[in-house]
């Protein structure tokens, strides 16, 4: 029993040290109610691929986190892909139960198996919108990165840093590895407004160019932000060569989501 107090303890550690970004302005009151874009009930899904020394890949099996991690990335193609899709849902909960405080809860997974639910947060309010990315398995590289993240208002020129340190137990062999605390400095810039082609038609972005900068080297995101939709579009170029592209290609809204008893019992996270 000591020894399992003692890896949740750690496991916590680790995700404290994921929360720090100190110029994200946090809201006390409305959490939920004062978002535009991220409202309860609606559904994000994402295409995506890794590019691992030029190869597009996916996932053919991807889970836990920490040193417990276990994935496979496969070229894209073949038929043994386990990850094809990554679904965001913005889930009611009560203040009490928010995995983030003060955050609005957001939750990630992974089409087609839907075996797990991993939660996390998110921040939408007047000053500024959020996102903590999905971090299982091979996602635990993206810790390794700048969060999307953009101040308003929405301006091309503005610039921001902010810093955050990140535990040992989010490396990996293939993306980076340290001992203790990694500090990380980011460098945040709006640097133009682009019209984007997806599969939901043209939409109006704002490009935001993003730095991670710490012992290990530079990481980078660019980020394309829409004002109805938010980020539509992700492309990540993580340690050693390694990227990673997400796109919008789906929303749902107003949606009532199943109690999780029910969702590991019929591997569907929509009430019907």
């Amino acid at each position: 029993m000591k020894i399992k107090l003692t890896i949740l303890f750690l496991i916590i550690f680790q995700i404290g040290y994921s929360q720090q970004y100190d110029t994200v302005v946090i809201e006390d009151e409305n959490i939920d109610k004062n978002n535009e874009i991220y409202k309860t009930g609606n559904v994000y899904v994402y295409d995506y691929e890794i590019i691992q020394d030029g190869e597009k890949c996916k996932l053919k099996s991807n889970k836990g986190m920490f040193a417990r991690s276990d994935f496979e990335l496969v070229p894209i193609g073949t038929d043994s892909i386990g990850v094809d899709k990554i679904h965001l849902i913005v889930q009611p909960v009560e203040n009490a139960d928010r995995t983030n405080g003060n955050q609005t809860q957001i939750s990630y997974l992974q089409e087609p198996i839907f075996a797990s639910v991993a939660s996390t947060g998110a921040v939408e309010n007047g000053k500024n919108v959020w996102i903590h990315p999905i971090r299982k398995g091979f996602f635990n590289s993206l810790e390794t990165a700048p969060f999307p993240f953009v101040k308003k208002p929405l301006k091309i020129g503005t610039e921001w840093t902010d810093q955050m340190n990140i535990g040992q137990g989010w490396g990996n062999e293939m993306w980076g590895q340290w001992e203790g605390q990694l500090l990380q400095t980011y460098n945040y810039k709006i640097v133009a407004k682009e019209k984007i082609k997806t599969k939901l038609g043209e939409i109006d972005c704002f490009v935001i160019e993003s730095t991670a900068k710490s012992s290990l080297g530079t990481t980078k995101l660019k980020s394309y932000f829409s004002e109805k939709l938010g980020f539509v579009r992700l492309e990540y170029e993580l340690m050693n060569d390694l990227k990673m592209n997400m796109w919008l290609i789906d929303t749902k809204t107003g949606k009532e989501f199943n109690d999780t008893r029910t969702f590991f019992q019929t591997k569907e996270y929509i009430k019907h």
